[in-house]
């Protein structure tokens, strides 16, 4: 589970901002908020971002999805640009280097992380372990530029042969991580391994509003040999007031137009094999579900092209919230409120924070500020991000703003006690100089 992430000169984040998951003296709900990560340490399982169209809410959950997915990408050769995007509202930042620390628990130890980069080279990474209360360092890598190559020194603790350095040493290039290298070196199990898996499969890419939601579950539910994911998404839709009894995949055939042809010939990364397989029969399979509803005049089976973009878009958060509670992971949520009504949004993060006990953690970003007025939501998971006058990002976190915990958030925040609302001008516009002047094409 992540403690800290703290992000430096990325986006519109250009001072130093912290996501944290510790939580505060707050006792509310305590114990369906938080895990235990380690003896005596807690973390919380949530965080809900607020914020302004613009404000630099989703950036915080880009920036947490490059760092994740970098981490362990190995397919960059040497000179390619790493990606990163610094701040460019300023004539300094974008000449600066960017810098990603994160403090994370795995195996009830904890961990800490450092990158410092730019779109080239890594000038520096540490990562170190606390198996007491100081750290012991695994490695730490520094560029040398008089030999344009990266230097790595290994802490006695990592648990590595001096072969297996020096293959990790030489598939580090300056535009890769170690940990990538790491999982690029036919090595031995080391802690390395514990840390690769928890960037490589524990944290989940970003969801964004049109996201397709349906694709995902398909492919889970065809991979669902004894039914277990099938039971849980009917039974959370039927706990959700849906009338739905059943849904099953039907797998059909369907003939390749011209530009599907077109489309396939020119699609990267799949086999040239499969390729010709599909163009020489002329047909693609095509996977469609079907959702059986229970109604008075009994059971009518009806195709997902038919069912409201909120039913399916609940199903595959129902999907996802399935392996939240069961495999455990971390999971950006972009608007998570998207076509969802209230009550079922509530619903969902209540049986989420109910019910994860193996690690999962939500960070989604919203818009629904119904939540502000809820007993049951911690000060301490709200955040909200505001955006100064040089177009600068500040993520600030409720408990710290100094509400007294009898006043209403959602009152506080209406009336901009908190962070500033959008400055909306009248809603009346002169509109003859637009009339004048426009015609009809």
């Amino acid at each position: 589970m992540i403690a800290e992430f703290k992000i430096r000169n990325f986006y519109s984040l250009r001072n130093e901002q912290a996501l944290s998951f510790i939580p505060s003296n707050d006792d509310t709900s305590r114990d369906i908020y938080t895990e235990e990560v380690a003896d005596g340490v807690s973390l919380l399982k949530i965080a809900c971002i607020y914020g302004s169209n613009a404000s630099g809410k989703t950036n915080i959950l880009k920036a947490l999805d490059f760092f994740s997915q970098f981490m362990v990408n190995d397919s960059l050769h040497k000179g390619d640009e790493i990606g990163v995007v610094p701040f460019l509202l300023d004539d300094v930042s974008n000449k600066e280097r960017s810098r990603f620390e994160m403090t994370f628990y795995l195996n009830r130890e904890k961990y800490k992380f450092i990158i410092v980069l730019d779109n080239k080279v890594i000038y520096e990474e540490v990562l170190q372990v606390y198996s007491s209360v100081q750290p012991t360092l695994l490695y730490k890598r520094t560029y040398n530029p008089a030999k344009d190559a990266t230097d790595i020194v290994f802490g006695g603790k990592v648990g590595l042969l001096k072969k297996s350095r020096e293959a990790i040493e030489g598939n580090t290039i300056n535009n890769r991580t170690v940990i990538a290298a790491f999982g690029k070196s036919n090595v031995e199990k080391s802690r390395l391994n514990l840390v690769y898996e928890f960037f490589s499969q524990g944290i989940a890419p970003i969801i964004y509003p049109q996201s397709s939601l349906m694709s995902f579950t398909k492919r889970r539910i065809k991979r669902d040999r004894d039914g277990r994911l099938k039971k849980f998404i009917l039974h959370f839709l039927k706990a959700s007031d849906f009338n739905i009894s059943d849904i099953a995949i039907h797998e059909e055939e369907v003939g390749l137009t011209p530009e599907m042809e077109l489309i396939i010939k020119n699609t990267p990364g799949m086999p040239e094999k499969a390729k010709e397989e599909i163009l020489k029969k002329g047909m693609l399979h095509s996977d469609e579900m079907f959702f059986v509803h229970h109604t008075s005049n009994g059971d009518k089976e009806l195709s997902e092209e038919l069912e409201s973009r909120g039913t399916k878009r609940y199903m595959g958060l129902a999907t996802i919230l399935y392996d939240l509670l069961v495999h455990g992971a971390i999971l950006p949520i972009d608007e998570i409120e998207t076509s969802i009504h209230y009550e079922l949004l509530s619903y969902f993060i209540k049986v989420f924070l109910a019910n994860s006990k193996r690690g999962g953690q939500l960070i989604v970003t919203t818009h629904d500020i119904n939540l502000l007025d809820e007993d049951y939501i911690r000060r301490d998971v709200i955040w909200f991000t505001d955006k100064n006058d040089d177009g600068e990002s500040q993520l600030i976190r409720l408990s710290t703003l100094g509400l007294h915990k009898t006043q209403s958030i959602y009152n506080a925040y209406r009336q901009e006690k908190l962070v500033d609302l959008p400055f909306l001008d009248s809603i009346y516009m002169d509109m003859d100089e637009y009339y004048e002047h426009e015609t009809w094409e």
